[in-house]
């Protein structure tokens, strides 16, 4: 019987003993040998691809496609696209009198009801005497021989992108993969298995390799939604953001002085929502992406339209802009980071260290890291230098190495470079023997009771202590109060040198 019309009641069709192991294959859930699942489908199809049960096995390769074209061996994706393409071929010119068929919509909006609607098509029931269906087509417009043989065109896309035509605009599985990837990236919390670095050289690779292809429009966009990530201090290679600038680089030619038709606020706002740029671009990669970026911008009239994120003109003002922050970036994470400029702050006109400025660039690196990064580095080299005094000598290396220890992880090249050999050259190994202070030493003390909350929200234990160490005359004495000593206990100070070369050491 031809895939035509709803069949006559059935007790139970005999898609129902595999539904839910298909389903379980679509969300990469089941525990058997899916390879196996997929070719009993597939040959169940070959034998009759325009029978009665061909909606099921058609229906069913959809919802194994993204596992086919992913992980099933090559013979195996072989024989589900040799039945996929038999049953269109026999199914697509069939008489049809409907105006629209299930297969034409968003197939991400369907797929995850096939396992309780496949049942219910052929049971008999008419869909408003069916309690239980809930899709807005008919069961006729299901099993319509075209739209059965549309949805096998559907599968055949997923398993092989681009190789059949006749289907709505789909962004392929692979790009939908990558958007994820892309928005965990920029979002900052990159999914188990994403290497920011690896991917957005890839991306930058693929841009230097053909500057003036088809996918430039995508990559652009990609490469600009990145680009404050990149520049963050998040990815510590350097070849990275070589990478990067090397690639918008070679771009800007091929762009020109490109002008343009479009007016004021006509071109897409670009650097607010990075994960949504970031899919943008995904879907300016693919022709199927970008029908279905036309299709949004249908649907929602506040969407730039496809021919904005197009147009040259907009591409090289959005390539420049990225090229700009990349590379200062680089610079700022991988250059010579100069801290001259800080004497004038951080020094008082008699030559001594205006200690409240130095310890509140620190303390607030929440703020602006890059001041505390400056500070701790200014303060380290002041202390190479050998200032005279002792206690200005302590301070120095104790606000050093709390800038290094003050953060999530460690500073950037540009910091840590003469961080590690300005510390690296302070003896850590003091004489054998006890010392008197026992587990006593102030910067245990005060992390000990930073920990339990001691102080108040906006209370500073360790800069204040600072303060008063380095000018007791002009700070109060705080609670707990250490001696000048215990500060300059050789066993204290090598502990805060180890543990900020630990940090700096970890970040290879």
């Amino acid at each position: 019987m031809p895939a035509t019309a709803l069949s006559a009641p059935q007790e139970s069709p005999e898609c129902v003993h595999f539904v839910d192991d298909w389903h379980g294959i679509l969300h990469e859930t089941y525990g058997g040998d899916s390879d196996r699942v997929v070719l009993d489908c597939a040959r169940r199809l070959a034998a009759d691809p325009a029978g009665e049960d061909a909606y099921a096995w058609t229906l069913g390769l959809v919802m194994m496609a993204a596992h086919i074209g992913r992980f099933s061996h090559k013979d195996v994706a072989a024989a589900a696209l040799e039945a996929l393409h038999a049953t269109d071929r026999r199914l697509r010119e069939a008489p049809c009198a409907h105006r629209t068929h299930p297969y034409e919509s968003d197939l991400d909006d369907r797929i995850d009801h096939f396992v309780d609607d496949l049942p219910l098509l052929t049971n008999g029931l008419a869909e408003d005497r069916d309690p239980d269906w809930e899709d807005d087509a008919t069961k006729e417009q299901w099993l319509c021989p075209r739209d059965i043989a549309g949805y096998a065109r559907v599968a055949i896309d997923i398993i092989a992108p681009g190789s059949v035509g006749g289907i709505p605009p789909r962004l392929p599985v692979r790009d939908a993969r990558r958007a994820e990837d892309l928005r965990s990236i920029v979002w900052d919390y990159p999914s188990a298995a994403v290497d920011p670095a690896q991917e957005l050289s890839a991306y930058a690779r693929n841009l230097v390799a053909n500057p003036l292809g088809y996918h430039r429009a995508g990559l652009v966009v990609v490469l600009h939604a990145a680009c404050w990530y990149a520049a963050s201090g998040r990815i510590r290679d350097r070849r990275v953001l070589d990478t990067m600038v090397d690639a918008l680089e070679a771009v800007l030619p091929g762009l020109g002085g490109a002008s343009c038709a479009h007016g004021a606020g006509e071109h897409p706002e670009v650097g607010r929502d990075t994960a949504e740029q970031a899919t943008v671009g995904i879907h300016l990669l693919s022709p199927g992406g970008r029908g279905v970026y036309r299709h949004w911008h249908r649907e929602e009239l506040e969407t730039a339209p496809l021919e904005a994120w197009l147009c040259p003109a907009f591409l090289a003002a959005i390539a420049r802009e990225a090229l700009d922050h990349l590379r200062t970036g680089r610079e700022r994470l991988f250059g010579l980071r100069d801290t001259a400029h800080l004497d004038e702050a951080l020094l008082r006109p008699d030559g001594r260290l205006d200690v409240e400025r130095l310890t509140h660039a620190v303390r607030f690196r929440c703020r602006d890291g890059q001041a505390a990064e400056d500070a701790g580095l200014w303060a380290a080299r002041r202390f190479a230098a050998g200032p005279a005094d002792p206690r200005e000598r302590l301070v120095l290396l104790l606000v050093a190495c709390w800038s290094v220890t003050s953060g999530e992880e460690a500073p950037p090249e540009a910091v840590h470079r003469d961080l590690r050999v300005i510390l690296g050259a302070v003896r850590t190994d003091p004489a054998g023997g006890s010392c008197p202070h026992g587990e006593a030493h102030p910067w245990e003390v005060l992390a000990e009771l930073a920990g339990r909350r001691h102080f108040g929200f906006h209370e500073d234990p360790y800069g204040a202590h600072l303060n008063h160490l380095y000018a007791p005359g002009e700070y109060d004495t705080l609670e707990p109060s250490f001696a000048p000593e215990a500060w300059g206990c050789p066993r204290h100070v090598a502990e805060r040198v180890r543990e900020a070369l630990r940090i700096i050491d970890g970040a290879h």
